[in-house]
């Protein structure tokens, strides 16, 4: 089902750091969430050629946010609903492990090779 999701986040504690993701599904902006973490771990660890990471690291990046918020279309009355950090690290985590349970020709893996950004 097609949601229309916005991701909005605080990186820093100046407003000027506030940015915001438009996604057409939920699901988007899950593996955007995890894509934003991994790019994380690339900037601090450029010689490394390949990123593993632990759910729990995802999760404590979240919370390193000032703000880390979704709005969720709401289509039968048109409105978006306001979605907390904690939704979204919870509804991350079902993401990851449907992931995980999913045959391996549909897996999107949450690891990744540096030459593979941008």
């Amino acid at each position: 089902m097609t949601v229309h999701t916005i991701l909005l986040t605080q990186p820093g504690s100046q407003v000027s750091s506030r940015i915001y993701y438009d996604f057409d599904t939920i699901t988007a902006a899950m593996d955007h969430i995890a894509s934003l973490y991994e790019a994380f771990l690339q900037r601090e660890n450029p010689g490394m050629r390949q990123i593993q990471y632990r759910a729990n690291d995802l999760l404590q990046f979240i919370d390193s946010y000032k703000e880390f918020v979704a709005l969720i279309l709401d289509p039968n009355n048109q409105i978006y609903v306001p979605k907390s950090k904690e939704w979204l690290k919870s509804t991350l985590i079902d993401h990851l492990s449907n992931q995980q349970r999913a045959p391996p020709q549909q897996q999107q893996f949450h690891q990744r090779n540096p030459k593979g950004y941008f």
